[in-house]
């Protein structure tokens, strides 16, 4: 196993060689053909370094090379030849250590997909628009990707990529400056301010395979205000279908041998939902006096998104069991138990009804013979509005006073399916309820410039923040959750004995909130901070930064940072930051509870699976406790060297400690005499639970790597090269978890519960990949342009729970050789998967027309590249998984492959 993470690590560095060798001879190319032209490389070069940054620094003239942190600067020309139009895909291509998987049959999480930055959950990058925080979506990822499993974080799809003009990505910790959430980084979007002209965009693809057909189409118009004020709004249709990339689940040949019609080919689709969205995005500013301003901003989208769940079998079929498992071939019928309809009589003890046996039955293959597929759907409502009023006062104070509201909900819907506890009175279609989230912020922002002997003055910034933060879950149908007279049943047999017949409860797939779901609480969060910036003597850059905050659920906490950069000279420089950060736990984790059916670990059986609120029944009775907020620790440095001649390199390596980081802990199984307790305590679902997670505080990690970014711009005879190589590595290790024995709630209970297992601390630690780069050249000659971009994705391992005891009958020897068992001590945690390193080539082609018109065609994945197949728990008969997956869902490259489009735009 040694020698084959050695050939995989070789591998990875002789790709990121070869990488380098090429980015260089990209750069050098132009470089040599622009012998003549060295003083306009000089003079682009120069134009790059004054580009004044507004995110990490609350100074008015500070450049992204006189940065003390790293920090990225996009202008809509880097959007432009992108082969999505969501604001998240674009900034996976642009920021290698920015990240988003594809969740499939992830619940909600595969409509809100969650991002990471550095190896950070979603929760953990601050989100900010025009300067001001963006408000979080109103989904809690109970079912992302092991990084993300509990995170809430915005949703970054809902700004219109057409209406974003600049992103600053800060890549440093940034809470003692902007409050919770900033550990991992700053992603600042700044709006349009165009005052005039028109703008069309109008974007078609599909993937090599014919599905995945994606249409945009976007319009953005700017419009003078007074003296010196806009008004610029963009608008956004997005149509996307379905990719399938599932094969054919292993039932499915049986089943149409026996004569059944599944729904589905495949038994389910497996890829991107269906989505179709209408956004709005506008911003405005009026110029009032001398040099101050009003200003405005916000936003308004709807989408509605689709997704199916797991296929339920109308009838038990059998299949080639998975090598040296027997019985993983055996597929019972999906619902497998009859519905007594005739009532005779009640149970003198019980007080329960009594059902005959030999009387009417009734089964779900009346409705949906075939068996059926649940069609999970959510209705993402998201508006926001920000106002505020700048400017400043003789005396040289500049303040700025801003006042925003954000709003996120989701409502969910389940159809093709049915509540079995109802019998054969459920409906098939249902409304399963909303969660809502709310966020009031009031801020005040003061600077002020002062001279105290340092070589530039002393730069000093003061604020006062108060934000309002609420969730909210909304009650589902009544049906959707109701538990029906069948979902315990008596039945008494023709000898006169008696047994149970347990049902399922609630909308089958995701049962709908019920009064036990139903939520609704908040938080108060008051804030002050104080920042300093000053160049102490020549070259020598200094911040320090304190930031104080007070929740009224959980108390207070302070904050702070500091930095510095040297120059050492025109080329190069040093600089550096430590700071302190945290995370406060939000409204939606305190409250979020609910149920879904999956296949856990590989499982070929659904199993229901609670996410449970740390104050309820089930959360309670396996030991949950109070959340608190999550405390980090940051070191960052690095170097800058800007040597001229249109070059620039960056090296920055950082050190991130996060403790007391929340999450959604492992499934606890829930035996039957848990079943029986949980009953007991008042619980009317205890029966259906198969296994139960909550939130909680519950491990530490250390994140470590470094980010290289060299970059090149250049005019020559032949036209403008535009070229650059960003480089992630960034390894995560899980320093410390918390466990709690059972038998400390009950004396009993001989359970440890462990609130990270090793298959979440595996794939936490190694589900991404470690490696990850970005090379991209654009080329511009007349009305011609060019831009071929290389995304590289280093190995990962994914993680699965061991294959318990040695099935009987079958040979130990080769059973273990196939399904290993945790052995620390040889370094296999669990049953771990490495996935080769992928590169998804992209190309796009565009020629202007009368400078206003362009037409351009692209190709994302060019190659047609998809991961390597998953293995485990694989069917011989279909080479795929239990619910017809083939692929890891954890892949960065995605699995739609090859992916063609066409774009035009017009300016007027």
């Amino acid at each position: 196993m040694m020698r084959l993470n050695d050939k995989a690590q070789r591998v990875d560095l002789k790709l990121a060689t070869s990488m380098v060798a090429l980015v260089l001879a990209s750069m050098a190319a132009p470089a040599l053909a622009a012998a003549d032209d060295q003083e306009a490389a000089a003079a682009e070069g120069s134009k790059e370094d004054t580009t004044i940054i507004v995110t990490g620094t609350r100074r008015t003239d500070r450049t992204v090379a006189e940065s003390a942190v790293p920090i990225d600067v996009f202008s809509a020309d880097d959007f432009k030849a992108q082969p999505s139009p969501q604001l998240q895909s674009i900034l996976k291509t642009l920021v290698p250590s920015f990240n988003q998987n594809r969740n499939l049959l992830g619940d909600a999480s595969a409509f809100v997909r969650p991002p990471n930055l550095r190896g950070l959950p979603a929760d953990q990058i601050l989100v900010l628009i025009n300067g001001k925080r963006m408000h979080r979506s109103a989904l809690v990822q109970v079912t992302g990707d092991s990084l993300n499993a509990g995170s809430q974080g915005p949703d970054l799809s809902q700004i219109s990529s057409p209406a974003v003009s600049r992103i600053e990505v800060l890549r440093d910790g940034a809470a003692a400056q902007y409050g919770s959430d900033a550990i991992a980084g700053v992603i600042n979007i700044g709006l349009n301010r165009a005052d005039s002209g028109y703008n069309l965009a109008a974007r078609y693809g599909q993937t090599y395979r014919g599905d995945g057909e994606d249409l945009q189409i976007s319009a953005n118009a700017g419009f003078k205000l007074g003296d010196g004020g806009f008004f610029n709004i963009t608008g956004e249709f997005i149509d996307q279908n379905v990719f399938d990339r599932s094969v054919p689940r292993p039932e499915i040949a049986p089943l149409i041998a026996a004569g059944i019609k599944p729904p589905r080919p495949t038994g389910n689709q497996l890829g991107q939902p269906s989505n179709r969205a209408y956004r709005v995005v506008w911003n405005a500013a009026v110029p009032v006096g001398d040099g101050d301003e009003v200003y405005a901003f916000g936003n308004y989208g709807w989408q509605r998104q689709s997704n199916d769940f797991n296929y339920r079998r109308p009838i038990a079929v059998s299949a080639a069991d998975i090598p040296l498992r027997p019985g993983t071939g055996t597929f019972s019928k999906s619902i497998n138990s009859l519905w007594y309809l005739d009532r005779i009589g009640t149970d003198p003890v019980s007080g329960r009804a009594i059902f005959s046996e030999t009387g009417r039955t009734f089964t779900e293959t009346s409705i949906f013979p075939n068996g059926f597929v649940p069609v999970f759907e959510a209705s993402i409502e998201d508006l926001s509005i920000v106002g505020g009023y700048k400017g400043s006062t003789e005396g040289g104070l500049k303040y700025d006073v801003t006042a925003s509201y954000g709003r996120n909900q989701i409502r969910y819907f389940m159809y093709d399916t049915l509540n079995p506890s109802l019998g054969p009175s459920s409906p098939t279609d249902f409304y399963l309820g909303k969660v809502t989230q709310q966020e009031y912020n009031l801020n005040a922002d003061f600077s002020y410039e002062t001279d105290i002997g340092f070589y530039k003055p002393l730069f000093i910034a003061a604020g006062l923040e108060f934000r309002r933060e609420a969730f909210a879950v909304g009650l589902g149908d009544r049906a959707s959750w109701e538990p029906g007279i069948f979902g315990s049943q008596l039945v008494q047999r023709a000898n006169g004995t008696t047994f149970n017949v347990t049902k399922a409860v609630g909308a089958n797939g995701f049962p709908g909130f019920g009064p036990s779901d139903v939520a609704e609480g908040g938080r108060n969060n008051y804030s002050a901070y104080l920042d300093f910036e000053a160049e102490a003597v020549e070259g020598l850059d200094l911040g320090l930064a304190a930031r104080y905050d007070y929740f009224n659920d959980f108390g207070s906490t302070f904050n702070g940072k500091f930095s510095a950069r040297w120059a050492i000279n025109d080329v190069i420089a040093l600089r550096g930051a430590a700071s302190t950060g945290f995370r406060a736990p939000t409204p939606g984790q305190q409250f979020t509870q609910n149920t879904q059916t999956g296949f856990p670990s590989g499982s070929p059986v659904p199993v229901a699976t609670q996410t449970a609120r740390p104050d309820s029944i089930s959360a309670q009775f396996f030991g949950a406790r109070e959340l608190k907020p999550e405390k980090s620790t940051s070191f960052s440095g690095g170097f800058v060297i800007t040597p001229g001649s249109g070059f620039n390199l960056t090296f920055d390596a950082y050190n991130i400690v996060v403790k007391d980081r929340i999450g959604i802990t492992s499934s606890v199984t829930v035996t039957g005499a848990d079943q029986q307790a949980l009953l007991a305590l008042g619980l009317p679902t205890a029966l259906d639970l198969g296994q139960v997670n909550y939130f909680t505080n519950g491990f530490r990690t250390r994140t470590q790597g470094f980010d290289i970014v060299l970059s090149h711009r250049t005019d020559t005879g032949i036209g403008r090269f535009n070229s650059s190589l960003a480089i992630n590595y960034n390894k995560t290790k899980v320093t410390d978890r918390r466990s709690i024995p059972l038998s400390s709630i009950r004396p009993t209970d001989t359970r440890v519960l462990s609130l990270i297992d090793n298959t979440r601390k595996g794939n936490i630690e190694d589900s991404n990949p470690r490696w990850r780069a970005v090379l991209s050249s654009n080329y511009t000659s007349g009305a011609f342009d060019l831009t071929v971009r290389a995304n590289y994705f280093g190995k990962f391992t994914s993680y699965f729970l061991p294959v318990g005891s040695v099935p009987a009958g079958v040979d130990p020897v080769a059973f273990r050789a196939r399904y290993p068992a945790p052995n620390a001590a040889a370094g296999i945690p669990e049953w771990g998967k490495t996935f080769g390193a992928e590169i998804g080539i992209d190309l796009e082609a565009g020629f202007t027309i009368a400078e206003n018109y362009r037409l351009a065609v692209g190709v994302e994945n060019l190659f047609n590249n998809y991961p390597d197949v998953e293995t485990r728990n694989a069917y011989p008969s279909t080479g795929g998984q239990a619910n017809g997956s083939l692929y890891p869902g954890s892949s960065p490259l995605g699995q739609a492959g090859g992916f063609w489009y066409v774009r035009a735009t017009a300016k007027f």
